[in-house]
């Protein structure tokens, strides 16, 4: 028995998406001899798909194929691979995502040091910061004591104990196609009262989000009949707690979304229908336990549904519309091996003026068009306990390439500023934090990456998560515990940490000392001034030395970025003892540095 099956539904996959798959499948540092691959076929109607599934497959013992008629989505071919699989574990992963190195390994041993009937692993969407922020936080042991959220964000890539799907009958709707049968399968699982563990130590998936299927065109009708079908699904097969909050969430994200975030720039006839069907989905699922579970904003919304007032949804959602807190930066500094940044941002129109929220900071009012507030019951016209919440003002990391995204935890201030007058207050968060990369180096790609800080701002109802933009040009450099490390506006003039030469050549922005280049036994040795350097290092790099002067030599040879007690320097190895005026050039990360200098 395998301790790990990955079951792959595919249809008419394509080559490169493909082997970007297999490339993951076949960097996974568990042994191969204790997992296997299971490729389940859903009847491409292009055969040369099917064909190209089991060329890539032939050469791996550890690795099928197997060919069903076609069913025309994912439930019957996750199906097929539960009763195929030979594993004490079983993972889903679709045919045109990934997933990083260390995962299959981490989720295993995690599960059994943990004895978890299942494993929710931190997915990575290419998409969006904010994302599973509130869902992967941490590492978490008996998480179905928090309810059902502990399955969320309810993506499909979990690791299940097999044992527990088959004892208790857990296999995907098959039939008439759903939409978010994800969703379902996940809340299906949690209901039959598995022990389940949240990992968050590392990134386990990469969901792509090439496939289109998630998307409803501009069949709206069909959508809302599959919001329909999903809280009839909750009513039957959660207890109350559960149930509420599962249609509260739906209900505040989807359908009050329907009609929230620039509901005044939709088509009219979208609007119309948009209107029509999220009201009559409040007055079948939504109760007063739902209602009171909403903030003061969501709250407006449901008010402006049970009026049938869409033109009041209209115009509150064009008071809303371009509101944003964009963080700049305000200072960079170096503190031993951890990048110290401030930032601030303000709540504005689109950057252009501040927002002046209505009332006190003690006491705020909500800023509503007058037909809206004429319209709502007093308590709706100003904000609630359950409104500031959430207030935060945190940093974030993502890694450009891997698309992993981290909170931050080294916060040492942030805190929120306002001026106040008499018709009411501007809010200006201010916002300190460290950044060890260290931290978050994992895998090999982490070392070879531009990394992106984002801020989560969140005020009452005010929210952005953005990346960090700078207002004036800089450049800052440093050697930390061997890495290097350039620090700039990019071209989007946004914050960018450029690790190890991958975008920006490192050895351009720092200075080389060549006029105080001297000759230490077979190396030549070049001081490197940067703005901070920390730990001791010796970094080999590929080098030549190419002599013009009156030797006409050339050599292939070594170079050493090295760095020790607040001091940075190259050594070039000269075993040839070259000297006069030479080349010497030096590939570092991605790129290549020239010297001219006389030995």
């Amino acid at each position: 028995m395998k301790k790990i099956s990955v079951v792959i539904p595919s249809f008419n996959n394509e080559e490169k998406v493909l082997q970007r798959l297999f490339d993951s499948l076949n960097a996974q540092t568990m042994d191969k001899n204790d997992f296997d691959v299971i490729f389940i076929d859903d009847g491409s109607s292009d055969f040369a798909a099917y064909k190209r599934l089991k060329e890539k497959a032939k050469s791996h013992e550890n690795y099928f194929v197997h060919r069903i008629s076609p069913s025309g989505w994912s439930s019957r071919p996750r199906n097929k691979g539960i009763d195929l699989a030979n594993s004490k574990y079983i993972f889903f992963s679709d045919d045109d995502d990934s997933i990083f190195p260390q995962a299959l390994e981490r989720m295993y041993e995690f599960a059994e040091a943990n004895n978890l009937d299942v494993v929710n692993p931190k997915v990575v969407r290419t998409k969006g910061w904010s994302w599973g922020w509130e869902e992967y936080k941490e590492n978490k042991i008996d998480a179905q004591k928090d309810g059902v959220n502990s399955m969320g964000p309810m993506t499909v890539p979990k690791l299940y104990k097999k044992d527990f799907l088959i004892d208790n009958d857990l296999y995907f709707s098959e039939g008439e196609k759903v939409w978010w049968e994800d969703v379902m399968y996940s809340c299906l699982v949690y209901s039959k009262n598995p022990k389940i563990g949240i990992y968050a130590d590392y990134p386990i998936y990469h969901w792509r989000e090439q496939n289109v299927s998630a998307g409803f065109g501009k069949d709206l009708n069909y959508k809302w009949s599959q919001l329909n079908n999903l809280a009839k699904f909750f009513n039957k097969h959660l207890d109350e707690k559960d149930r509420i909050t599962m249609i509260t969430h739906w209900y505040n994200s989807r359908v009050l979304g329907a009609i929230r975030k620039n509901f005044h720039e939709k088509k009219d006839a979208t609007k119309e229908v948009e209107f029509k069907k999220a009201k009559e989905w409040k007055e079948k699922y939504v109760t007063n336990e739902v209602i009171e579970k909403l903030d003061t904003r969501s709250k407006i919304l449901d008010k402006i549904l049970e009026l049938n007032k869409p033109e009041l949804a209209i115009s509150f959602s064009e008071s809303k519309a371009n509101i944003t807190a964009r963080s700049y930066i305000k200072d960079i500094s170096f503190d031993k091996d951890e990048i110290m940044f401030t930032t601030e941002a303000k709540i504005t129109n689109d950057e252009k003026s501040d927002v002046k929220i209505k009332g006190k900071p003690k006491a705020p009012k909500l800023n509503l068009p007058k037909d809206v507030k004429k319209a709502l019951p007093k308590e709706l016209t100003e904000y609630h306990e359950i409104d500031a919440t959430d207030n935060m003002y945190l940093p974030a990391l993502k890694g450009r390439t891997t698309r992993t995204t981290w909170d931050l935890k080294h916060v040492e201030e942030s805190e929120f500023n306002y001026d106040t007058s008499l018709t009411g207050y501007t809010v200006t968060g201010s916002l300190t934090f460290g950044l060890r990369l260290d931290d978050f180096i994992q895998d090999d790609i982490d070392k070879q990456q531009p990394y992106d800080l984002a801020t989560r701002f969140s005020y009452l109802d005010f929210f952005s998560q953005r990346a960090i933009a700078c207002t004036d040009a800089f450049k800052h450099t440093a050697i930390i515990n061997g890495n290097t490390y350039l620090i700039y506006k990019n071209a989007s003039e946004l914050l960018s940490i450029d690790l190890n030469s991958t975008v920006k050549n490192f050895l351009d922005f720092a200075t080389l000392e060549t006029t105080k280049a001297e000759n230490i036994g077979e190396f030549i040795r070049i001081p490197i001034t940067v703005d901070h350097v920390y730990g001791q290092s010796n970094v080999e790099l590929l080098a030549s030395i190419y002599n013009f002067g009156k030797q006409q030599e050339s050599v292939e040879t070594k170079a050493y970025l090295k760095t020790g007690s607040g001091e940075a320097y190259l050594d070039i190895h000269n075993p040839k003892g070259l000297y006069d005026d030479s080349v010497i050039d030096i590939a570092i990360g991605t790129k290549a540095k020239r010297l001219k200098i006389t030995v």
